[in-house]
């Protein structure tokens, strides 16, 4: 069966677009939650994953373990936003490659260099195994994602954030280049074959996976840029009102087995975020296309998705503190009443200080500078 038509939203803010974000926050959140706690980790037995030995008791939190599908979601969620916001404001012949550099860098810098500043302040009690100056120079650069001493030094999950930075250096030229040459499924095609190149020989050079594919090596852009691609494929299909995928049905099946195979594969699990991509690719063609108004657990979830990217920078380092708080109150004697209390106290803290990160450093800041940078244009003209 064909998909059904979509079309552009009527005015630019898709609201649908939140509810994924939070979905995709809430999954790197919860997972995050296990991180300190080893004894609610599965392991591998040889190739497959061991689920006899772990105790029954805690099946219920199976899903938490596959909590770090949230980023490629948030890689398709990304390339989706930004190609689709190229087109609602006239597609590549209005695009100024000077100009996009510069709205991003007011949506994304101004609140992650106050996150990577105070990461840095609070590095003593963060649990981060080392610290120097470089760790510091290299996340401000956003190029910490390229270094195994800076991945994941300062505060876990910007790590993605620097692969959105390069992301962004290199839509330019997917825009401008390949895409006046090639079809979006040739680029993909690149894209994939880039990935599979990569991946392959990563893997070769690397230590068997533990319990996620992210590490340094694999956050090197062109390993996941099919991922991004992905998502500009989409609003571009979503933009002219035609389906991405025209078997959704198939994909999603075809998709999905794949993704539950390499999660559960050793071999495979390197390539979780591709599978993990083109399923929430097809799930996002099929929830965008949907006309009815949001219902209640969608409105619900739509303000935690607009402050989604505040609460992805602070989320780790709250986390941290309350567990380094419960560490040395003893409280890990219990490991699963620990990881509750540390979510319930957690969330007591984060939601209002993301909050406050969004009104000011995602909101009031980047538009203080834009009307600075407008006013010394004008001077100077």
């Amino acid at each position: 069966m064909a998909a059904p038509a979509m079309g552009p939203s009527h005015t630019p803010h898709i609201a649908r677009l939140d509810v994924l974000r939070a979905l995709a926050f809430l999954g790197v959140y919860t997972f995050h939650m296990t991180g300190p706690f080893p004894s609610l980790k599965l392991t591998w037995n040889g190739n497959w994953f061991d689920y006899a030995h772990w105790p029954a008791a805690l099946y219920p939190l199976l899903p938490v373990g596959t909590g770090w599908l949230g980023v490629p979601l948030f890689f398709v969620l990304s390339g989706f936003c930004i190609h689709y916001s190229t087109l609602k404001r006239g597609g590549e012949g209005n695009f100024s490659t000077g100009d996009f550099y510069w709205r991003r860098w007011l949506r994304i810098y101004p609140a992650y260099f106050v996150c990577v500043v105070v990461c840095a302040l609070l590095s003593p009690w963060l649990l981060i195994k080392y610290f120097n100056g470089w760790q510091v120079v290299a996340h401000l650069l956003m190029i910490h994602n390229l270094f195994k001493e800076t991945f994941e030094g300062l505060n876990g999950p910007l790590w993605s954030l620097g692969v959105e930075a390069q992301f962004y250096l290199l839509y330019p030229f997917l825009l401008l280049v390949m895409r006046r040459r090639l079809s979006w499924g040739q680029c993909l095609g690149v894209a994939l074959a880039l990935n599979l190149v990569l991946a392959t020989w990563f893997s070769l050079k690397s230590q068997p996976y533990e319990m996620t594919p992210i590490r340094a090596t694999f956050s090197f852009p062109l390993v996941t840029w099919c991922d991004w691609i992905l998502g500009a494929a989409l609003a571009e299909a979503y933009v002219e009102g035609k389906p991405l995928f025209t078997r959704p049905n198939a994909w999603l099946v075809g998709s999905g087995a794949l993704l539950l195979l390499a999660m559960n594969f050793r071999p495979l699990y390197v390539q979780g975020f591709l599978f993990g991509s083109v399923f929430f690719a097809v799930v996002m063609q099929r929830y965008l296309s949907w006309r009815a108004p949001l219902g209640g657990l969608e409105r619900a979830l739509a303000p935690m998705g607009l402050i989604s990217y505040s609460l992805y920078l602070w989320h780790q380092p709250v986390q941290l503190l309350v567990v380094r708080w419960g560490y040395e109150h003893q409280l890990d004697q219990t490991p699963v009443l620990f990881a509750g209390f540390n979510a319930l106290v957690a969330s007591i803290f984060l939601f209002p200080l993301a909050w406050v990160s969004y009104r000011v450093f995602e909101t009031t800041v980047p538009r203080c500078l834009a009307g600075l940078a407008k006013k010394k244009r004008v001077a100077g003209a």
